[in-house]
């Protein structure tokens, strides 16, 4: 199209808005063939020779466009094509017609908040969990030498994991080659992300071969994790003064004062996500929100298709799963809805300083460089995750004045 020519005309779209189950709209759109003419005219004196199908889709586009600025209200996602009905066909010798659904965003089940409970934990760094934590890095330099035998406190091992539930047919995880540090009394097992409190189960178990470890963190549910053993190192603690010469650090006085801080910091960071869980789980339980269940549906489907992938011999799932799979889809697109209220309330947009931030403190968490954590998420697909975890952060801050705090040792 040229520069000079007028722009085209949208209001003489006829739109239809009727509104369907909360929080659905339905829009009729029927653009006029004087106006569909005038657009492919405008086209092919530009030089663009438009199919069909390229034409359907740009006045589509014109229609929805069009139609979300006469809506008048803000959507979590999106206007669709309306089930049941079909895409509108291009014709030079009528109108274009179709009907799409479209939600708006539930903004007004916010006001059911008044005060939020929060159980907040306290923690004071004591000497004992310094020197823990000394000791800790004294065997990460340390020298490590295969054994087998009766697991101890330090050793290392490489294994397979696996998670199941009773009563679920697919584990909860099956990992690879996981490097596995055996806790001390008092210290969580920890698996990358997953933690239980079950270590005993492992100190004192032989390697290599199997280790079974029930886990009780539920009244009602029993977990069993299975470490399939391929490898043991026992590792002999290096010296303080190795430490220090690892960290250039002058003397151990200040690596302790730089532990305390390194510890507290974990500590804060590990209670701000038991906290947010608390407020998220809370606004799950209390907040009523319209979800459509078109939605509801396309997470159900997603994570039928995900699961039957799990198991390449299971082509069908049974109805147990398909109904636990359904909840699950229920909660998943109820907590979308929400955060996306709240993003809508708070005028909260995540930019590429919030993810780089993210993506930092994930690293500390872990004890390995942000670049590591950052191509995991590239190359996995997921980079919108760490922007979830940005949502959920900013909701948290500007929700504080809501929260009554209790503290708890």
């Amino acid at each position: 199209m040229s520069n000079n020519q007028e722009a085209v005309d949208t209001s003489a779209i006829k739109i239809k808005i009727t509104k369907l189950e909360e929080p659905d709209y339905r829009l009729d759109f029927e653009m006029p063939a004087k106006l569909v003419v005038d657009i492919y005219g405008r086209l092919k004196e530009g030089g663009y020779d438009y199919d069909k199908e390229q034409m359907a889709s740009l006045l589509t586009k014109i229609c929805l466009d069009e139609g979300m600025a006469r809506f008048e209200k803000n959507s979590i996602w999106g206007p669709k094509l309306m089930p049941g009905t079909q895409q509108g066909e291009f014709s030079e010798d009528g109108p274009f017609v179709f009907s799409a659904i479209v939600d708006a965003t539930p903004t007004e089940a916010l006001k059911e908040i008044n005060s939020i409970p929060i159980q907040r934990l306290n923690l004071e760094v004591s000497d004992e969990l310094i020197e823990t934590e000394l000791f800790e890095q004294r065997l990460l330099f340390g020298s490590r030498k295969s054994f087998s035998g009766e697991l101890a406190y330090g050793d290392e091992i490489t294994s397979k994991a696996t998670l199941t539930v009773e009563g679920n047919d697919s584990p909860e995880f099956a990992l690879d080659n996981c490097a596995i540090r055996v806790p001390k009394d008092g210290q969580p097992l920890a698996i990358g992300e997953f933690k239980c409190d079950e270590g005993e189960q492992l100190r004192g178990a032989s390697v290599p071969g199997n280790i079974s470890i029930s886990i009780s963190r539920q009244q009602d549910t029993s977990e069993t994790l299975v470490l399939d053993v391929l490898s043991a190192e026992r590792i002999t603690p290096c010296s303080i003064d190795h430490v220090l010469e690892q960290y250039g650090t002058p003397n151990e006085t200040i690596l302790k004062a730089q532990i305390k801080l390194s510890l507290q910091r974990n500590f804060d960071r590990e209670n701000d996500t038991i906290m947010r869980k608390q407020l998220f789980d809370y606004l799950l339980e209390n907040i009523t929100v319209p979800v459509s269940q078109r939605i509801i549906d396309g997470h159900w489907e997603e994570l039928c298709k995900k699961e039957v992938e799990k198991n390449s011999e299971q082509t069908e799932l049974s109805d147990e799963i398909k109904n636990n799979l359904r909840d699950m889809a229920e909660i998943i697109a109820k907590r979308r809805t929400i955060n996306a209220c709240f993003q809508e309330l708070f005028k909260i947009f995540p930019n590429e300083e919030d993810i780089q931030a993210q993506i930092c403190d994930i690293a500390e968490t872990r004890r390995v460089r942000p670049k590591e954590v950052q191509e995991e998420f590239v190359s996995s697909d997921r980079m919108h995750v760490l922007g979830n975890m940005v949502i959920e952060k900013k909701i948290f801050n500007r929700l504080k004045d809501k929260m009554v705090f209790t503290d708890a040792s």
